[in-house]
């Protein structure tokens, strides 16, 4: 089989070859498949997955590839655009069996898992896991530009620049009126949003380590349904109220568009690359696409032929429609004239289609399945039949096959050319050979040979001369973590398997340090995970004040506190009674901090330290121990509200375990009264209003002391101008 895409009648042995071809690869890089598997395209040597040699070198291999997730091996790999090969490879081994969201640009890899709402960044430049951020439940996302990254919660409104690196917040929040939609950076950095219940979208720049609107343009009115896709240089939002889409960007003024059909019940990509837009019109099975909006906007209308099409995406003058119960994606001229089909054999479930550095992908993220096609239709299946060359291998050479590896005397079989526990070449790099295991027994289980994960995230505190390291337990479910390696330029250490922390001293004041710490099973040694530079010195912040904790749920508290001289960040750690497990430590520049994953019932106590710069550490204040609910406050249902003359009345159903209601107006009905929390009996409140037309709001259950359950809120709505 050719590795241009199969044609539908693929026999079943193709359609099985390829259902397997992620698969084989993880396989071929079981001794590293918890770590990233570096290669150097061409004539290129290969480095050692996050030695030292191969840092910095991700720039070089970056244009013309692409992230793409399997659920099949649980990770993410990147694909040359240019041969449609693997080069690096990143496991998240603990993430769940659906599907994880991939933000990606040249410098960092973002791996959301929703059903955890746990995010781990990547740094490509170092090679190392660096950060690890939890999300919760809710309507989150987490968005890369070229130089910033955002925390978006959609369903509250609040946008969050952090550092693509840590995760953590680098500034306050910005909050506008939610709920939000779409979201996604354009070339110049400009962070797109649409905002419904004031009929905006909303340009949004991060500056300092601060989020801050630079652009608001009205593309509807309040209340309307609005979906924005992002392009290179702006943004076009779209009314499905009606047939109009406004185009914008920054140094021009908006300009509307006049489709031909109707946007009811359409949608978009939340990123559309090139000239060209592509509004789907699900219920209809067509296409609306549009051409040139800032000059002579041109647009066609055109139907795909066929029921059961996905979500359009434009590529290089053509529009492409996955059809996901066939497993193939359809290109289609703008005069809707069909053209070519991409087969992906033994595709099934969701199809992804993305554009990213001169080349569209297409990936079966359940079946590991995938294609790269090029500007001119030209479609190429991923390449996995070979493995990515290992170190000291020339691409293109022809390796001699490794003998299969026999067992060893105490301990289960290795692969061959990856060495057994300890060895091989710094965390497991792929190994030039594709050695099988040894054969085992009939009826004996199959054995797991997994090397840890990376002990994400590691928090560097620096003292005078020294630097104290701390690091969560690597996953690890195939062995007990023996040992934990820890290097930096000009030393390692290493300690027991069961310390998760150590002290680095006889460091030089005023020098930066970046620490890597590896776990090691007796599988192997697993990948790097990365402390942030930290810098040693003799001068220390004072000391944070009033450690105060709400909780805010049974599994959710706030920690706040009074600021310390000198200080530029704080890091936040709890203890855990009674073996509850603790959430693993954060740094934030502000002087509250949200805490999740927290256990119901547990007690914890949180201590908040200073840090002045460089990460030098200054003193600690703790809170007292505080308890979580054990009974889940549940969220009001069916929030509505209704207005009958100058009365406007608010009505819900209610929530298990609430003790009273909060709720919150929106719109210009804020100005109808304040926040108001009444009694858990209750399931209506009105407000009197005056010459305010528009209204919505959100009634948020409250439990016990603070605890909160869920939210819910109407949907806003305007009076007409004589009512």
């Amino acid at each position: 089989m050719s590795r241009k895409t199969a044609p539908t009648d693929a026999t079943p042995h193709e359609r099985g070859r390829s259902r397997r071809l992620l698969g084989t690869l993880a396989q071929r890089t079981r001794a590293g498949s918890s770590g990233l598997v570096l290669s150097l395209m061409a004539t290129a040597l290969v480095s050692t997955a996050f030695g030292v040699g191969a840092l910095g070198r991700s720039d070089d291999m970056s244009d013309g590839a692409a992230w793409l997730w399997s659920a099949v091996t649980k990770e993410a790999v990147r694909v040359n655009g240019n041969n449609a090969e693997i080069d690096l490879v990143a496991s998240l081994p603990e993430a769940g069996e659906g599907p994880v969201e991939v933000e990606q640009n040249d410098d960092y890899l973002l791996l959301t898992d929703p059903q955890t709402g746990k995010v781990t960044s990547v740094d490509l430049n170092n090679l190392g896991f660096s950060g690890r951020l939890e999300l919760g439940s809710g309507d989150h996302g987490v968005v890369l530009g070229r130089e910033s990254a955002v925390v978006i919660d959609r369903a509250g409104g609040q946008i969050r620049a952090v550092n693509p690196a840590t995760l953590q917040a680098t500034g306050a929040s910005l909050t506008l009126e939610g709920p939000l939609v779409g979201g996604a950076f354009d070339d110049a950095d400009t962070l797109w949003v649409g905002a419904p219940t004031q009929g905006h979208a909303v340009g949004i720049k991060v500056s300092e380590g601060e989020a801050a609107v630079t652009q608001t343009v009205a593309v509807a009115s309040p209340g309307s349904d609005i979906g924005v896709t992002v392009f290179d240089d702006g943004a076009l939002a779209v009314d499905r109220g009606g047939e109009d889409v406004v185009a914008m960007r920054e140094g021009d003024d908006p300009v509307m568009v006049t489709m031909p059909a109707p946007m009811a019940g359409s949608a978009m990509p939340a990123r559309t690359r090139g000239e060209m837009a592509a509004v789907t019109r699900t219920k209809d099975d067509e296409i609306v696409t549009l051409m040139h909006p800032y000059g002579a906007a041109e647009t066609t209308r055109f139907p795909v032929g066929r029921p059961g099409g996905g979500l359009a995406v434009p590529f290089s003058g053509r529009v492409y429609v996955p059809f996901e119960d066939e497993g193939v994606v359809r290109s289609y001229a703008p005069n809707g004239r069909e053209l070519d089909t991409v087969t992906l054999p033994g595709a099934e479930g969701a199809l992804e289609l993305q554009v990213r550095e001169g080349s569209l992908f297409v990936n079966s993220p359940e079946t590991g399945v995938a294609a790269v096609v090029d500007d001119t239709g030209q479609a190429t299946l991923v390449d996995t039949d070979e493995p990515p060359p290992g170190p000291g291998e020339i691409r293109g050479d022809t390796p001699a096959p490794d003998p299969v590896a026999p067992a060893p005397p105490n301990g289960p079989a290795t692969e061959a050319g990856t060495g057994g526990p300890g060895e091989g070449t710094d965390g497991g790099s792929a190994g030039g050979g594709t050695g099988a295991p040894t054969p085992q027994s009939e009826g004996e289980p199959e054995r797991s040979t997994g090397p840890p994960g990376a002990p994400t995230p590691v928090t560097a505190e620096a003292g005078d001369g020294s630097v104290e390291l701390s690091w969560p337990e690597a996953y690890s479910p195939d062995a007990s973590v023996e040992s934990y390696d820890i290097t930096w330029e000009g030393g390692q250490t290493t300690v027991e398997g069961s310390e998760l922390h150590t002290l680095i001293t006889g460091l030089d004041n005023g020098t930066a340090y970046r620490f890597r710490v590896k776990a090691t099973n007796a599988h192997g040694t697993g990948p790097a995970a990365q402390s942030p530079q930290v810098t040693p010195s003799q001068e220390a912040p004072g000391s944070p004040g009033g450690v105060s904790v709400e909780v805010s749920g049974n599994e959710t508290a706030t920690v706040s506190w009074t600021g310390a001289d000198n200080a530029v960040d704080y890091l936040v750690s709890a203890a855990a009674e009674g073996g509850a497990s603790a959430p693993s430590n954060r740094t934030t520049g502000e002087t509250s901090l949200e805490v999740t994953g927290l256990e119901p019932g547990a007690t914890y106590t949180f201590t908040v330290t200073s840090r002045g710069e460089g990460g030098v550490t200054g003193e600690s204040a703790s809170s007292s121990p505080v308890t979580m609910p054990e009974i889940q406050v549940g969220t009001p249902g069916g929030v509505a509200h209704s207005v009958s003359g100058s009365t406007v009345t608010v009505t819900w159903t209610a929530a298990d375990n609430a003790e009273g209601y909060r709720i919150t107006p929106h719109g210009d009905g804020v100005e109808i009264g304040s926040e108001t929390t009444v009694d858990g009996g209750a399931t209506s409140h009105a407000f009197t209003r005056g010459d305010q037309r528009c209204f919505s709001f959100t009634v948020t259950a409250v439990g016990s002391g603070t605890t909160e359950g869920g939210s819910a809120r109407s949907t806003p709505a305007c009076l007409a101008p004589f009512q």
